[in-house]
């Protein structure tokens, strides 16, 4: 977690749902949260089921938070699992543009939550 004056300013966390892995991310992704992300990736695939990142609450990513969508978007295209980056914030969004990585590895990119239904009903 990113620690600021002992206040969490960001964090990344898995939900598992019996059909799909969430992984919810909010705050500010960095280099400090490398811990987390790394257990939630590892978590996601290990349950073997499609992957929704909820960036909607994200504030700001800097290259290692893109740097772990971008993993994720890999290892599911080459597990054969649906990776989906549900309606990423103009933080999110600006980078992966400015990186040319508006797809990311052919990853669902999906503005409206009514366009992805695994997400729907989500406790954030």
């Amino acid at each position: 977690m990113t620690l600021t004056s002992g206040a969490q300013t960001g964090g990344i966390a898995l939900v598992e749902r019996p059909d799909v892995s969430v992984v919810d991310m909010w705050g500010e992704i960095d280099i400090a949260l490398r811990n987390e992300a790394g257990a939630a990736l590892a978590r996601a695939f290990e349950r073997d089921l499609p992957v929704v990142v909820d960036t909607a609450r994200v504030t700001f990513i800097d290259s290692a938070g893109v740097a772990f969508l971008v993993q994720l978007c890999r290892i599911g295209r080459d597990e054969g699992l649906r990776v989906t980056v549900h309606d990423p914030p103009e933080a999110v969004r600006d980078v992966l543009h400015m990186l040319d990585l508006d797809t990311v590895d052919d990853a669902l990119v999906t503005d409206d939550p009514r366009k992805d239904s695994e997400l729907q009903g989500s406790a954030s």
